[in-house]
């Protein structure tokens, strides 16, 4: 939806292997090149971030409820120090109000404080499901969004928090080097141009 509005795409895939299906990444690709190729966008980049040894870092060293959400924090840490590189003015998600638990308004606040210079655009933020599969199959991405495969969080939580709060998980993650994790994952990262 931006990239009608003429925003050039960069791409950033967390990778969760081999705590999800080795395929996932080819999907995320593939996705992304329907997604240049529909409306015309040659060049991108395509970030690959090596995340499951962070995901284990945050399972064993945090409170299971929280490690969805600290995940997401630092994804977002990760990503915004590649947008900084390429020289990107925000970063774009998919996220959805209310589709999974941590797309609850508590915890995209959570999650987007940890932003230190960009903005967080939400495109399908008051899409409801039927509204995002009838935007997939135009452009030609849903076929591939259902095959197997298809990455899920790789974090094995039973009862993630759905309002979390910024001070007890800023608290949480004193457990974590954070610097050293968004740096490992920056200088790991995979890049392809699609």
């Amino acid at each position: 939806m931006l990239i009608r509005k003429g925003v050039k795409p960069v791409f950033a895939y967390f990778d969760n292997y081999p705590l999800c299906d080795q395929s996932a990444e080819g999907i995320a690709i593939e996705t992304a090149k329907r997604v240049c190729a529909f409306h015309g966008v040659a060049g991108a980049n395509f970030y690959t971030i090596p995340h499951s040894p962070d995901l284990e870092k945050i399972v064993t060293r945090c409170p299971e409820k929280y490690s969805c959400i600290i995940s997401r924090r630092l994804m977002f840490r990760i990503a915004e120090k590649i947008a900084r590189h390429e020289n990107c003015e925000a970063i774009v998600t998919g996220d959805a109000m209310g589709q999974k638990a941590s797309q609850t308004l508590q915890n995209i606040t959570a999650t987007d404080c940890v932003m230190q210079e960009l903005a967080v655009l939400r495109p399908l933020v008051a899409m409801n499901k039927q509204e995002i599969e009838r935007h997939a199959k135009y452009i030609g991405t849903f076929e591939i969004s259902i095959r197997p495969g298809v990455a899920t969080c790789g974090v094995p939580t039973r009862n993630p928090s759905t309002s979390a709060k910024r001070m007890m998980l800023e608290e949480v993650e004193e457990r974590l080097d954070l610097q050293s994790m968004i740096n490992n994952a920056f200088n790991n990262a995979h890049i392809i141009r699609l």
